[in-house]
């Protein structure tokens, strides 16, 4: 039988499948590893590490007392520990609520610890093997932020830079000297897109941008449309790596409680469909990009599992608070039902605002495609 070519639709589908499937389980299994293997430190039982949700699917192995499952739905994923949902007075040994309070919070919070783990690994490892993009400024669009001149006129991801005013764009650092030096002033921006040329018009937005100058405090304007250009890809030492994939993850756990807590929220959070389209950009790009987003969301992971929701590892965090400052009396199973259905109604709440969000982006066109 005549084998039928892959079209290219086909390829960028299943590219993107695989490269979505393979982010989730990584970033998965390095999170829910946190939480297993300080669980064995403590002596806790664990009956079962799930890579999904949903029924059981396939069981991969049994060591000890543990399973090891996949479960249907690639969104997530959970370690189970003996008598973690047992309310009893005096728990068994070996059990979750057996141990001391300080080791259920090293427990808990193993998993976001080991997710902002893998992120700077990553980073670092990239800068010495592939390189990172800390370069010069390229005149190619990487970001392009939302509610901006830069997003209203149309520019995407991956757009270069060619012309404004008809003026021949040399390299990123003169893009951005006529763009800084153009507040108020209409510009013409041709972009060279997918082989083929768009002509754009914006105006960009006048800020004052604090310098010193001859040891004085000088206000200047400068022009800015919206839009993060890409960078140079630089390989460097191993301790450059170090460095720089610190840097790069400090900046990120800074940057993402400050798109959470502004008027732009709406626009600066995404769920699901927002992960597969981007992880869908990314696989154009190729490796490099694939491995910078993973990274980057290993660290969203742990910075947002943190979040003081009750389900979440930051709920759990302030659970076992509470507990002690009532000197070891937990919640009775009642109040502790009561907590999880509110943590859960929560987590719904979240999940159906960024999906309907997505897919309002998604119809409006402003994903970068």
């Amino acid at each position: 039988m005549p084998v039928e070519e892959v079209s290219p639709l086909e390829y960028q589908v299943l590219q993107t499948l695989f490269y979505f499937l393979l982010t989730i389980g990584i970033l998965v299994v390095a999170h829910e590893f946190g939480h297993f293997i300080v669980a064995k430190w403590c002596g806790m039982r664990v009956e079962e590490f799930a890579v999904g949700f949903g029924p059981k699917w396939i069981v991969l192995a049994r060591r000890g007392d543990t399973e090891y499952t996949i479960r249907p739905i690639p969104l997530g994923g959970f370690v189970r520990i003996a008598g973690m949902d047992s309310h009893e007075e005096t728990p068994p040994p070996g059990t979750f609520f057996s141990k001391p309070i300080w080791q259920r919070n090293a427990v808990v919070l193993a998993g976001p610890v080991m997710s902002l783990l893998l992120g700077y690994a990553i980073f670092s490892i990239m800068g010495m093997t592939v390189g990172l993009d800390i370069g010069k400024p390229m005149n190619r669009v990487a970001q392009v932020l939302p509610g901006t001149e830069a997003e209203r006129m149309g520019l995407k991801m991956g757009d270069v830079i060619v012309e404004i005013n008809k003026e021949p764009i040399r390299d990123g650092e003169h893009m951005m000297k006529v763009i800084h030096s153009s507040p108020g002033k209409r510009l013409f921006v041709r972009v060279k897109r997918d082989n083929q040329y768009v002509l754009l018009s914006g105006t960009p937005k006048e800020y004052e941008v604090e310098e010193v100058k001859d040891g004085k405090k000088v206000i200047r304007k400068e022009g800015r449309l919206g839009f993060i250009p890409g960078f140079e890809v630089k390989r460097l030492s191993p301790w450059e790596s170090l460095v720089a994939g610190t840097r790069i993850t400090k900046n990120l756990i800074m940057a993402i409680p400050e798109h959470l807590f502004t008027k732009n929220v709406k626009d600066n959070v995404g769920g699901p469909v927002a992960i597969v389209q981007m992880t869908h950009v990314a696989a154009k790009e190729g490796l490099h990009r694939v491995l910078s987003f993973m990274a980057a969301l290993s660290i969203s992971l742990g910075i947002l599992n943190l979040f003081p929701i009750p389900i979440l590892d930051g709920g759990h965090l302030v659970l076992y608070f509470i507990e002690w400052l009532r000197r070891g009396r937990r919640l009775t199973a009642k109040q502790q039902m009561a907590v999880q259905m509110v943590g859960l109604a929560i987590l719904l709440s979240i999940l159906v605002l960024v999906t309907a969000n997505d897919i309002n982006r998604l119809i409006a066109g402003k994903f970068p495609q």
